[in-house]
């Protein structure tokens, strides 16, 4: 499949654990999770409870969704270059993995700037 014209990539973060299975919980010898109960910081891995997502949607078109075992470049790279055609305009927020889509051969554009979302046409 190959994605063109305008392509919005994004990644989200899924809880794969055991939620809401206490028992399985337990038996794991973990505590269980409660509100206002505070994980380690940054982004999540496929090694985690909330595995990365990485999405790349056409607009008006096909949608391709993979799930990666870390969020870095060298990860995402092979996924862009298989999937969407070099020169296609690439939106995308204002995480450093997608610093290199210029260099890999994509028209880049930041959805985000200085911290508030902008209406893209």
């Amino acid at each position: 499949m190959s994605l063109v014209n305008e392509v919005e990539c994004d990644e989200a973060y899924v809880v794969a654990g055991h939620k809401g299975h206490f028992a399985t919980v337990k038996n794991k010898g973990r505590k269980g999770r409660r509100n206002r109960l505070k994980g380690k910081c940054g982004r999540s891995t496929l090694e985690k409870e909330k595995p990365p997502v990485f999405g790349m949607i056409q607009r008006c078109g096909q949608v391709v969704i993979n799930m990666l075992a870390n969020v870095k470049q060298k990860t995402i790279e092979p996924f862009i270059k298989e999937t969407i055609t070099p020169g296609t305009r690439v939106y995308t927020d204002e995480y450093s993995i997608y610093a290199r889509l210029c260099a890999w051969g994509y028209d880049h554009l930041c959805r985000e700037t200085a911290g508030r979302n902008v209406a893209i046409p």
